[in-house]
């Protein structure tokens, strides 16, 4: 493994390919499959219980008379927010669990591990935000984006988990897709995070990305993934 520096004087491991066991590709699979699970449950169950509350407040309401428009306007409107975050979330777990027929697509893919991730980040105390534009084609294999990019950003909740925040920045360089993340702040878990930098490791090679990590001593952790844009 070769290490170069940078200008903030700390080393970037670039990450050579190896050769993985399909075992442990499966068990690193089922530990992010594990978190997403539990934070789908919990997103999909906040908008159901509202949508069921409604429409029991609808139900009394349908026989009181309103002069000023319909009494059950905004319980409907909380019902199709309610129904369209549902949709959107089942949809990215969706694609998640299967992405072979997937466009290699750098902006969506952190989009859906960011929407997929939310709870974990809420539970571990950490803010995630990221900018950029919503869609980045680059040259990559689809199966393997995904769990690239949620590794890469389960990695940086844990290294800001209990009061932290992670940034990421989507963009290019020249012929460059790049998405990198920083993890600034809080107490950090660096033991819960060192697995999912390692799961990143693996599948960086298969995924084509040029991965970089830096952790300096002081905490907190920036990883960088290059792709190769369509011609």
């Amino acid at each position: 493994m070769s290490c170069a520096g940078n200008a903030m004087g700390h080393p970037i491991q670039r990450i050579p390919k190896t050769t993985i066991d399909p075992s442990r590709r499966a068990a690193d699979r089922a530990m992010l499959l594990e978190r997403i699970a539990i934070g789908l449950a919990h997103e999909g169950k906040n908008p159901l219980h509202n949508m069921a509350l409604h429409v029991q407040l609808m139900a009394e309401k349908i026989a009181v008379p309103s002069i000023q428009g319909s009494p059950i306007e905004k319980h409907l409107a909380a019902l199709r927010d309610g129904i369209g975050r549902v949709d959107h979330l089942l949809k990215a777990f969706g694609e998640f669990a299967a992405p072979e027929h997937l466009p290699a697509d750098l902006g969506a893919a952190l989009s859906r591990c960011d929407q997929l991730l939310a709870y974990e980040a809420r539970r571990a105390g950490v803010r995630v935000q990221h900018q950029g534009p919503p869609a980045l084609v680059i040259r990559s294999d689809s199966r393997f984006l995904d769990d690239l990019v949620a590794h890469a950003l389960v990695a940086c909740i844990e290294f800001a988990r209990e009061g932290g925040h992670v940034d990421g920045v989507l963009g290019t360089r020249g012929a460059m897709a790049v998405l990198e993340l920083v993890a600034d702040g809080g107490l950090g878990k660096r033991n819960q995070a060192l697995p999912h930098v390692e799961a990143a490791r693996g599948l960086a090679p298969d995924a084509a990305c040029e991965l970089s990590i830096e952790t300096p001593l002081a905490g907190g952790a920036r990883l960088s993934l290059s792709f190769l844009q369509p011609r």
